[in-house]
Formats: structure tokens, C-alpha cells, sequence
């Protein structure tokens, strides 16, 4: 079989089209890696917030030895660091709009690519064929 351009074309643009919804919806790679969470600091460092990407509080950390601060310098560090997180997560979503998950309309793009591209290189196939043997007279 000779080398297809037309299937190889349509290869490329589906190609394109995956590595444009990995770099509109980076949230989730193909390997099901996530993006770097919100976080929020203070207490220079010593007191630290990350968000999952829904907006809820994954995790907290404070450094041991602000334990012994009274509670009420200890909570104030803390509403801190998670409203820096959270005004992280809200400048990421201003900087780009809110999509939803496009995974699996990236699956759907690399199953298209996948089984129907090597289908339409077979039909095209087929139809040159068949055309040139038109051309030679109609023998089959």
C-alpha cells in the first residue's frame, strides 16, 4: 500500500487537535498527572494551605513549633495561608476560562485517530485501486 496523504494529513490535524485540548485543559495529562495545586503561605512559610482543584482544603501544615503561640495567632496564620490559596485558585480560573473535563473528548479524538484514520487509509486506498483499473479498461 502507498503512503496515504490524505489519512496522513488527517493523522497531523487530529494530532494538533489532542495537543490543543492538553494545553486548554492541563488539569488532567494523558497520564493522569494532575496540575500543581493551589497553595497558600504565611508565617513566612511556616504555616501552609493546598487546595484540590474543586476549591476544597486538601491539606494544612504548620511547622510544629508554631504550636505554642496562643490559638488565636496560630488560627489567624491560618485563615491566611488558605485565603492565599484560595486567591490563588481564583487567579488561575481569571486567567483562563472555566472548561470542564476534557479527557474524554481527548479519548474520543485518539480512538478517532487510532481506528478510523487506518480505516480511511483503506477506503482510499481501495477507491485508487479501483479507479485505475477503470482507467485500464474496467479489468478486475
Amino acid at each position: 500500500m502507498t503512503a496515504d496523504p490524505v489519512g496522513g494529513e488527517f493523522t497531523r490535524m487530529l494530532n494538533v487537535t489532542l495537543e490543543a485540548l492538553r494545553t486548554v485543559n492541563p488539569a488532567a495529562d494523558a497520564d493522569g498527572a494532575e496540575a500543581v495545586p493551589p497553595v497558600g503561605e504565611a508565617a513566612e512559610g511556616q504555616v501552609r494551605a493546598e487546595l484540590a482543584p474543586d476549591g476544597r482544603l486538601r491539606s494544612l501544615w504548620v511547622e510544629p513549633r508554631l504550636m505554642r503561640l496562643g490559638s488565636e495567632e496560630l488560627t489567624e496564620h491560618i485563615v491566611t495561608a488558605v485565603n492565599a490559596a484560595i486567591d490563588t485558585l481564583r487567579d488561575r480560573a481569571g486567567a483562563a476560562p472555566q472548561l470542564g473535563d476534557l479527557s474524554q473528548l481527548r479519548e474520543q479524538v485518539e480512538q478517532v485517530r487510532d481506528t478510523a484514520v487506518p480505516r480511511l487509509g483503506a477506503f482510499l486506498q481501495a477507491l485508487t485501486e479501483a479507479q485505475e483499473r477503470a482507467a485500464r479498461g474496467g479489468a478486475r
